[in-house]
């Protein structure tokens, strides 16, 4: 065999072993082994009802749900613990997660008033936000202790659920009831011990969902109104030729991923979109939301048909502007 013959078949042996290694730069990576959601820790509605940390309240005939996370935290000794108990499985799995507590501590409390209208803001609204999760885990669990065994056993019944922070869909759940751990007794300990095995399958789910998005985008909800008492309606022409609802149309065609929507609603004065697949990062890499997308429709709105509009979207997944005038 000439040295030549020897030499290259040394380079297609290196290339086969490059290509098939799981650790390598190739193009066959999972984006799930580069790229995993952030995710935020909330308790659940009838969790905090339980604790007297959520309450109705009405504004302006609406009627609102009112919840307070640093009550909870407070009023439940084991919540701490708990928490930081899921947290650190996820991180050891290696989520970015964000701490609920230390959220909550930068949160300026001024944020919780509407600086228009003087409104008290719903809290999660806030929380999501600020902490801007794709994913929450939102936990419900209840503590009992057997009084009538010497070791007064402690009982964990609880459920996880994994949903998308923009469009509420539930992506995988864990669910038990009555788990005990004989080695440590403690909430921390019962909750480690639960998550030990539920873990895999919970977070391939989650993976997996999450691999969609980036594939076909964040899926969010928009909303297109025009403002009570102005005089002109979505089917009237624009100053491009179009009608409103044309443009509208036409613009969301154009700016979603592979043109994925679904028209709700389409009356004189609101247009409405569910299942809307936006990208998923802007180009400096930071995320994505319903707010930039409002934001950059209403910039359009404003500069094609000579109209004024605002954009009033407050959460991560649902985009709402509203037509002011001309």
């Amino acid at each position: 065999m000439t040295i030549k013959k020897l030499f290259m078949m040394v380079l297609a042996v290196t290339a086969l072993i490059s290509c098939g290694s799981n650790g390598g730069n190739g193009s066959s990576v999972d984006i799930t082994e580069t790229q995993k959601p952030t995710m935020l820790i909330l308790p659940s509605d009838q969790l905090l009802q339980q604790y007297g940390a959520i309450r109705n309240q009405t504004e302006l005939g609406k009627k609102l749900q009112v919840r307070d996370y640093n009550k909870y935290l407070l009023s439940d000794d084991d919540s701490k613990f708990i928490i930081a108990t899921i947290q650190k499985a996820f991180i050891d799995f290696g989520y970015p997660l964000n701490d609920l507590e230390q959220t909550l501590k930068s949160i300026n409390d001024q944020e919780m008033i509407d600086e228009v209208s003087g409104i008290k803001k719903d809290a999660k609204t806030i929380l999501l936000t600020s902490a801007k999760p794709d994913i929450i885990l939102e936990l419900d669990y209840n503590m009992t202790t057997d009084r009538s065994s010497a070791e007064r056993t402690k009982k964990l019944t609880y459920t996880l659920r994994a949903i998308d922070a923009f469009s509420n869909k539930v992506v995988a759940t864990i669910q038990e009831t009555g788990k005990t751990n004989e080695q440590d007794n403690t909430a921390a300990g019962i909750m480690a011990s639960a998550l030990e095995g539920n873990c895999g399958d919970f977070t391939k789910q989650i993976n997996e969902y999450y691999n969609e998005i980036i594939d076909k985008g964040r899926d969010i909800t928009v909303r297109v109104t025009i403002d009570e008492g102005e005089s002109f309606k979505m089917d009237d022409e624009s100053a491009l030729g179009d009608t409103y609802s044309d443009y509208i149309i036409d613009y969301m065609k154009a700016n979603t991923v592979m043109g994925a929507y679904n028209m709700q609603r389409n009356t004189d004065t609101e247009l409405a979109f569910s299942n809307v697949r936006i990208k998923t990062l802007n180009d400096n890499g930071t995320q994505y939301s319903a707010y930039d997308f409002a934001r950059e429709l209403s910039k359009a709105l404003n500069k094609d048909c000579g109209v004024k509009s605002k954009n009033v979207s407050q959460g991560l997944g649902e985009a709402v502007i509203i037509i002011k005038g001309m």
